[in-house]
């Protein structure tokens, strides 16, 4: 008997959530710790965990089902794609493990490289069957496979950097971390949302951009500044960094006055994702607005990256997951062609309460770094526990009204 096969793999979201969850823990030890969060070992293995374990696991089990829609292409060799996805999360097991001892693990790093080389060979194979398409897909394919390629630089930074801790790489240049952490965020993740959200964002909320001319010019922005920033970190060259910084900012900021025009004129009457995409834009233009503060010296970094990554790619991954994930869900136990909307599902008081508890943890969490209060960020990581395991309890709403749910014949 054949083992079914669903369009995204549900594990994948499993441990993605399981990440999630981690994280909150982590970010509660982090608090109870004190001192200086950005230079500690747990502060090194919360950053992996949530952009590793929750944010790219998610990402690259969405992308198993988003590349043959988008494009119009069968996977190639798929079963080698899913299976690379297993031993990526015990590579993230492991590799945030040893950074929480303050000893980051190079053979843990060369494994999570070899999973994502195997993935991104499937996938680049994949996406060059699409040449022969409409222009479309051929558009789509280009923008994805250059969106795969950043992940790919980011984790070969990374293991360079994981051989320099582990003393096996040489001149390692001091602005390298930097240069990783942006390209990781700002070229693989933040891409992957601009990509991803232009074309989800019409179901979630029935409305579609009104500005053509923002999608045609903030990818081409995108594509250009990482690279002249993150060459600029890396190197330590003021211009690059300065240059990089700011198409970067006014990138993101056309995609976030577009994104709350589009919401702002929502007609699909489910409203929590929308909130979450709406708070998801926001928190990014507060993390803009972090941004510059460091490069007029100040020391707002442990802030920065958090609001970047919980607060920007965070709520827009549970934005989706209330819409993308439940429609997952439905369709394990109702079928492949069910066609239930996520609202029909979910209990709209548990969507909303895990919303505003997510965000007063995102705030906690963002007051606390910035003025160094620490059992504030503490106070964060129970509120985002709390939020999280709501948010489970909802999952657990849907899978029952799914499951109990009995087709009725048409005969």
């Amino acid at each position: 008997m054949l083992t079914q096969r669903h369009w995204i793999p549900p594990g994948a979201l499993l441990f993605a959530q399981l990440s999630h969850g981690v994280s909150w823990v982590l970010l509660v030890a982090i608090g109870l710790g004190g001192g200086y969060v950005a230079v500690s070992g747990l502060a090194l293995a919360w950053i992996h965990v949530v952009a590793l374990g929750w944010a790219t696991m998610a990402a690259l089990g969405i992308l198993l089902h988003v590349v043959p829609a988008f494009t119009d292409v069968i996977w190639r060799r798929e079963s080698f794609a899913r299976l690379s996805l297993v031993f990526f999360a015990v590579g993230v097991v492991w590799f945030t493990l040893s950074l929480s001892l303050e000893r980051p693990s190079f053979p843990a790093a060369i494994l999570l490289g070899a999973a994502v080389a195997v993935y991104l060979t499937t996938a680049f194979v994949s996406l060059s069957a699409a040449v022969a398409g409409e222009q479309r897909e051929r558009t789509t394919a280009r923008a994805l496979a250059v969106t795969l390629a950043f992940l790919g630089i980011a984790v070969l930074l990374g293991v360079w950097l994981a051989a320099a801790f582990s003393g096996l790489a040489i001149n390692v240049p001091a602005g390298l971390p930097a240069a990783h952490g942006h390209v990781a965020i700002f070229g693989w993740l933040s891409l992957l949302v601009l990509g991803v959200s232009s074309r989800t964002v019409k179901p979630i909320t029935g409305n579609a951009s009104r500005f053509s001319a923002i999608h045609i010019l903030v990818g081409p922005l995108m594509l250009f500044a990482v690279p002249v920033l993150a060459i600029g970190l890396a190197a330590n060259i003021a211009v690059f960094r300065a240059l990089g910084a700011a198409l970067l900012a006014f990138a993101l900021l056309l995609y976030a006055f577009d994104m709350f025009d589009i919401l702002r004129r929502a007609q699909v009457q489910h409203r929590p994702p929308q909130a979450f995409m709406a708070a998801s834009v926001t928190w990014l233009v507060v993390s803009l607005a972090l941004g510059g503060g460091i490069i007029a010296s100040n020391q707002w970094q442990a802030a920065y990256v958090f609001v970047l990554l919980v607060g920007w790619i965070g709520q827009m991954l549970n934005a989706h997951f209330y819409h993308i994930g439940i429609r997952l869900l439905s369709t394990i136990y109702r079928g492949e062609s069910d066609e239930t909307p996520p609202g029909e599902l979910l209990d709209s008081r548990l969507s909303w309460l895990s919303f505003g508890l997510f965000q007063l943890a995102i705030l906690s969490g963002v007051v606390g770094l910035l003025t160094g209060t620490m059992p504030l960020v503490s106070i964060a990581g129970i509120l985002g526990f709390l939020s999280w395991t709501t948010m489970l309890a909802n999952i657990a709403t849907a899978r029952n009204q799914a499951r109990n749910h009995i087709p009725i014949s048409p005969f």
